[in-house]
């Protein structure tokens, strides 16, 4: 990892760590959960060498970033507003965003908002979905049963019990539960009272194709530094969000935009995602590939992302 630079920036009171490779057209990443910037250590090494300036945040939260104690200070305000101030620090002024799984709601939100920064939007594993009349939270209440994820997540501490008794093992179960590696996928991933989440997941295999056990240390540690609290408030501000963005109600995304997902997302068995996903500009769907879809495609991915770059005009010169 010699090519990749580390840096931090203060912005909207934390501290934001990144890491950067390459120099040229800018190309910023966006990890969901639970991830941080490593879970695009793959795109970083492509982009920078094909003539780009590939960025990857640890969001707030998350890695070597600052974790907030207040749940709201999780809401898509404060991350777009992240991503902007780290764009001005490094005297930014333009750049294509990709989001994967809970990212894809900062760079959505980031294209809505500063479509005069943002020149280019590509979404991993979850499409965008105009607000509605409804808040996610509120949609899913409506059409999934109580013990679904999402909904387990909502109270502060039960989740972060469960995911916390052996990091290691929570984050196996949930990489291995939700990729194409599962002959069970796609899963709909249910808690119970008596065991939680992580104990209803299916067991793993030792090792994951797409994850070795090195990279699986680099998991580890990071999440025994920061706890999963930073990753499950982003569920926790689903209706904060709802809320705070009512003049953009049923807007359309305003730039060019991409959506990438497999065929064994679990994402994609959700009310409504499919026929959202390829209401996008460009949809691609690739076969036997899981919800962990740079990692376990990586070629795919990078090779469409790239030539999303291309035709937005943001390419090498």
């Amino acid at each position: 990892m010699s090519q990749f630079r580390h840096g931090t920036v203060d912005v909207n009171r934390i501290r934001l760590h990144y890491v950067e490779a390459g120099a040229g057209p800018v190309i910023v990443f966006c990890h969901g959960f639970p991830e941080f910037w490593y879970s695009w250590r793959h795109q970083l090494r492509f982009f920078a060498d094909n003539g780009f300036h590939a960025i990857a945040l640890d969001m707030r939260g998350h890695g070597e970033s600052d974790v907030p104690d207040d749940i709201a200070d999780y809401d898509v305000l404060h991350t777009v507003g992240d991503v902007i101030g780290l764009l001005d620090s490094l005297q930014i002024e333009h750049a294509v965003i990709v989001g994967h799984d809970a990212g894809t709601t900062t760079a959505y939100h980031a294209a809505l908002m500063r479509p005069d920064r943002i020149v280019g939007v590509a979404g991993l594993s979850v499409p965008f979905m105009p607000r509605g009349h409804l808040s996610m939270i509120e949609a899913l209440e409506n059409e999934v049963p109580p013990e679904f994820y999402m909904l387990y997540f909502q109270a502060p501490g039960v989740a972060e019990a469960d995911l916390e008794k052996n990091p290691r093992h929570s984050l196996r179960r949930l990489f291995y539960a939700n990729s194409g590696m599962n002959p069970g996928s796609p899963i709909m991933m249910m808690a119970t009272k008596e065991r939680g989440l992580i104990d209803t997941l299916p067991t793993a295999p030792e090792s994951l194709d797409f994850l070795g056990e090195d990279e699986m240390d680099l998991y580890e540690a990071a999440f025994t530094r920061t706890g999963f609290s930073g990753g499950l408030n982003g569920y926790r501000v689903f209706h904060r969000n709802w809320e705070l963005t009512s003049p953009w109600n049923g807007m359309a995304l305003p730039i060019p935009n991409l959506f990438i997902g497999g065929s064994v997302d679990t994402v994609l068995q959700f009310p409504g995602f499919r026929d959202a996903a390829e209401a996008m500009e460009e949809f691609h769907i690739l076969e036997d590939a899981g919800h962990w879809i740079q990692s376990e495609r990586t070629p795919d991915v990078n090779d469409i992302l790239l030539r999303f770059c291309v035709r937005v005009g943001n390419r090498p010169a």
